[in-house]
């Protein structure tokens, strides 16, 4: 004949119940603390230091001719700090890794640290100014896509406004295409700025007047000055 085993004490489970929740709590902080760190990338700020021309310091005047480069726009899914890649149709985000800035911000400071570098003898900012400047620089990236299989592009589109409002506005556009490795963040990061870096040699060659190394119709335009 069976016996009934005797029922369980709900005062005793509970005891062996919190001990298995905590022993669960304890291995999930173990893990959480245990995983790879989020790491952060920015576009060519080493190349930037270090590839400067000159280390002196060159005073900005009144007729020191201006270029304003205003942030790029791009599409809404690419402008924020998550690292993007493209695999066909799909839209990968990175776990792990980080823009240190919105993409465009980002963009922008490079693209104007590269125009900087051709011109030196010129005032090229990202920063809005209190006079209107020599020109302008409105652009526009409709596509910057870092592809899995390797093959990246980028689309862009831009606007060079004189300070003369009877000169014409220049505009122009430009579809680049290149193969890179795209199989860590530090590879997307390098694709990324290698497209940009190409699309600012475009932007320069595509500047008026543009012969060596400044722009020659620069020094046609001045800032205003109080007479």
């Amino acid at each position: 004949m069976k016996t009934r085993q005797p029922a369980v004490s709900l005062s005793r489970l509970y005891p062996a119940l919190r001990a298995g929740g905590g022993l669960l709590l304890s291995a999930v902080v173990l893990s959480a603390c245990s995983s790879a760190p989020v790491r952060f990338y920015t576009l060519g700020a080493p190349a930037v230091a270090v590839g400067a021309e000159s280390s002196s310091t060159i005073p900005i005047t009144d007729s020191t001719p201006v270029i304003e480069v205003e942030r790029a726009r791009m599409p809404d899914y690419l402008d924020s700090q998550d690292i993007m890649v493209r695999n066909g149709h799909e839209i990968e985000r990175s776990g792990l890794g980080r823009w240190a800035s919105r993409l465009s911000v980002g963009a922008t400071d490079l693209i104007t640290a590269r125009l900087a570098q051709k011109w030196p003898n010129l005032f090229v900012t990202d920063q809005s100014q209190p006079d209107r400047p020599t020109w302008r620089l409105q652009l526009n990236i409709s596509r910057l896509d870092v592809s899995r299989d390797g093959k990246s592009a980028l689309n862009a589109d831009w606007a060079i406004i004189p300070q003369d409002t009877r000169a014409s506005i220049l505009r122009n556009r430009t579809t680049i295409v290149m193969d890179g490795n795209t199989a860590s963040n530090a590879n997307i990061a390098k694709v990324t700025e290698s497209l940009l870096n190409e699309l600012s040699d475009r932007i320069e060659a595509s500047w008026p007047g543009t012969t060596g190394a400044t722009p020659q119709t620069a020094m046609t335009f001045h800032r205003h000055t109080k007479g």
